[in-house]
């Protein structure tokens, strides 16, 4: 039967008896009496375990001695808590088992010891007040090491809790999971940053996207369509940068609207605040965001700023230029598209401004055609604009959507015209999957691609997209 914290801190009182597993921190011996101390963790909290040979047996006291940091305990035996301390466990104990986490003010006086798993000695040290002393690369270069300490096995359950927001909101409207292929054979030519891989004597390279593919599914009168996988590109920046990786994780959605693109606009903007809100207020994140909160600095209680309206504010990409002019004191020409300290200027003055509603998301709409990409629809009423936006979270860009074209004839059009990037053959085998599409009858329909990472950090307000990639890939790194 499950007990809550206040319960098991009453146990803890008692002396009552626990079970439970953990890691070896530390392996400290009486010099005087047959006695360890162990220090152990148990996922985000410390406890201390004694040991007494006379108490667990010759044998499990000869094998106690040889522990290595790291290595995986079983112990049982009676728990006591310091006078007015209470166990900071809100799991609590199930069938006399600590599923919890407990705080190092509790000792457990152990009388049955099991050796799961031994380390090998001179691990590298992951002490959790130098962690950040080592620097990311060196954590990267021992990542598995590094994701057992508590923040930074926090921030990737807390990835795991995202994805599942994002699915439940979307499956909640009706939306079809679908997964496409990353083998493609149609890119765009010039665009050097498409993987190349040899197929059975041909070629092909990985995609950047499921975009297209997405709209395959939209014409196959699937209504919404939503895909969570890997993308790939040869981003040579991701050498320096932090925000850019050659492997990445997207959320793509596509969806059929009924009037007009705000539909689709609207429906992300519901799903992030579903998602922050997610985060913030079910309890099994709440306690992951604390921990994260306690070791990483740069850290910082995510705002939801909504408008009179009850919705994520949204600006033009002509009034974001205007206001990083006129009262940022940036350049910011009109014909060019955000550069990251654009970005994150805009993203302190709405976290800042009451008017806007003090806020770390926002959406830009309206961009000009001629930074987005051949089947993004123009604003038939504003020549040089386009149905397109971006959402901003925490000072980042962290997805793209735009109403994309419906019309065979009108596709093929934009291909030939080559607003943005160079002009493309729509006589090529390379598109006439793509194309089939439209040919066949394609709905009305907007989509976007947000990077489930980018996401993550800019939630967290974390500096490096690679603090919240399990194995992040870049220029420098294939490993682990």
């Amino acid at each position: 039967m499950a007990e809550n914290a206040k319960s098991l801190a009453s146990s803890a009182l008692k002396g009552e008896r626990v079970t439970l597993e953990a890691r070896v921190v530390k392996v400290s011996k009486s010099e005087l009496r047959r006695q360890l101390s162990l220090k152990l963790r148990t996922q985000e909290s410390f406890l201390i375990a004694s040991l007494d040979g006379d108490a667990i047996g010759e044998d499990k006291w000869q094998e106690a001695q040889l522990l290595t940091p790291e290595s995986i305990v079983r112990i049982g035996g009676h728990i006591y808590a310091s006078p007015g301390e209470e166990a900071i466990s809100d799991k609590g104990v199930t069938n006399g088992h600590a599923e919890a986490v407990l705080d190092a003010t509790h000792t457990i006086y152990v009388d049955d010891l099991i050796i799961i798993a031994k380390a090998s000695p001179n691990l590298p040290t992951f002490r959790r007040d130098e962690l950040f002393a080592l620097g990311l690369e060196e954590r990267l270069n021992n990542r598995i090491l590094d994701v057992r300490h508590g923040a930074s096995g926090a921030i990737f359950k807390l990835h795991s809790g995202m994805c599942q927001l994002i699915v439940e909101f979307l499956c909640s409207k009706g939306f079809h999971w679908v997964h496409t292929p990353r083998i493609i054979t149609a890119t765009i030519t010039g665009d050097n940053e498409f993987f190349h891989l040899p197929y059975f004597g041909g070629d092909s390279w990985l995609a950047q996207s499921s975009q297209h593919h997405k709209q395959m599914a939209l014409s196959m009168d699937m209504q919404r369509v939503f895909e969570i996988g890997p993308v790939f590109r040869a981003e040579v920046k991701s050498r320096a940068s932090a925000r850019h990786m050659t492997e990445f994780t997207v959320l793509d959605v596509g969806m059929v609207f009924q009037d007009e693109y705000h539909e689709v606009v609207s429906m992300i903007e519901s799903m992030l605040v579903f998602v922050f809100r997610g985060l913030q207020e079910r309890r099994q994140f709440r306690h992951l965001i604390e921990t994260v909160k306690r070791f990483y600095p740069s850290t910082r209680e995510f705002r939801i700023g909504l408008d009179e309206h009850g919705n994520v504010p949204r600006i033009t990409f002509l009034e974001a230029k205007r206001i990083l002019r006129e009262e940022l004191g940036f350049e910011a020409p009109d014909n060019k598209n955000f550069t990251d300290q654009e970005e994150a200027a805009l993203g302190q003055y709405f976290r800042s401004s009451p008017k806007l509603g003090q806020t770390d998301v926002f959406t830009i709409d309206q961009f000009p055609a001629s930074m987005r990409q051949f089947n993004s629809r123009a604003n038939p009423d504003v020549p040089g604009l386009s149905n397109t936006w971006d959402t901003i979270v925490g000072g980042r860009e962290i997805c793209s959507g735009s109403e994309r074209l419906n019309g065979y004839d009108e596709v093929r059009s934009a291909m030939r015209a080559g607003v943005c990037g160079p002009p493309l053959d729509p006589e090529a085998d390379q598109w006439q999957p793509y194309l089939t599409a439209f040919k066949s009858g394609m709905p009305r329909h907007g989509g976007v691609g947000l990077g489930v990472n980018r996401l993550l950090q800019g939630f967290l307000g974390l500096d490096d997209v690679r603090e919240v990639t399990l194995f992040p890939r870049d220029v420098n790194r294939l490993a682990p």
